[in-house]
């Protein structure tokens, strides 16, 4: 009878080498995986080629603004910073413009974004993200409908009391009206809105769909020169500071992003 056993020592050595590599194939895939999602290096220098950057679709973060010979073009003190920061860094600042600031915001703590610009400043969001300094100064206001004689239903957050306000889902304007019923001793039904901006929610109350929203007043400012029977005239919220939001853990990042800031701002 044939004695096989003199085959099996190559036969393990074969084994042993096919095992091997899948190991360097696996350690590859993971490795090309890091490169493409991209990282920071201990001196602070960016090792990724893009950094894909979260944009809140609003007039004053970034708007489209049609042309009729067919130049668009794009402005926004976000938009204008991003494309600064690329050249800052030399690395490709890929944007994503959002509607929906609660799932963008998501999509930030999975890291799926590296940035979202921007939010207004909020001690809640440094619980979950990291937050660049200070960028530009807004405040949330109530935005109503003036009636045709010209008066108003609400003429100081007091009046809201019994009333229902439509807000951004995800958006700090909860949180303050939550605070402003405690303050005024009264009941508000806050309606969160997801998937709608905050020149959306503007439309809704210029058509007549509801009665108050609480936006950023730069953005109202704009949406009232669209519908000039739009009131921003009281004030939900002191002023506050915009910043940009990160994942845990890109600290390198957001002291580049601080650094260019400081020197653009």
């Amino acid at each position: 009878m044939k004695d096989d056993r003199r085959d099996t020592k190559p036969r393990w050595k074969q084994v042993a080498v096919y095992g091997l590599l899948l190991v360097i194939v696996i350690i590859a895939m993971f490795g090309l995986k890091s490169i493409s999602k991209g990282h920071i290096s201990a001196d602070n220098s960016v090792k990724e080629d893009t950094i894909h950057a979260a944009i809140v679709y609003g007039p004053n973060s970034y708007r489209v603004l049609t042309s009729e010979d067919g130049n668009d073009s794009i402005t926004g003190i976000n938009y204008h910073l991003l494309k600064g920061l690329e050249k800052e860094l030399g690395v490709k600042v890929m944007l994503h413009p959002v509607i929906d600031r609660d799932e963008a915001m998501l999509k930030v703590k999975n890291g799926t974004y590296d940035i979202l610009a921007s939010l207004p400043a909020d001690i809640y969001l440094k619980d979950f993200y990291l937050t660049t300094s200070d960028i530009y100064l807004d405040r949330m206001v109530l935005l109503q409908k003036r009636h045709p004689n010209g008066t108003l239903d609400a003429r100081s957050s007091l009046d809201l009391d019994g009333d229902t306000i439509h807000v951004e889902k995800g958006s700090s304007a909860k949180r303050r009206l939550q605070n402003l019923q405690r303050e005024i001793g009264g009941n508000i039904t806050i309606v969160e809105e997801p998937r709608l901006s905050e020149e959306y929610l503007a439309m809704k109350v210029a058509d007549g769909v509801w009665k108050y929203t609480v936006i950023n007043e730069k953005t109202a400012e704009q949406m009232k020169d669209l519908y000039p029977d739009l009131d921003y005239s009281t004030p939900v919220s002191f002023t506050q500071f915009q910043l940009w939001i990160m994942p845990q853990g890109h600290d390198s990042l957001l002291n580049l992003v601080n650094a260019y800031l400081k020197k653009a701002i």
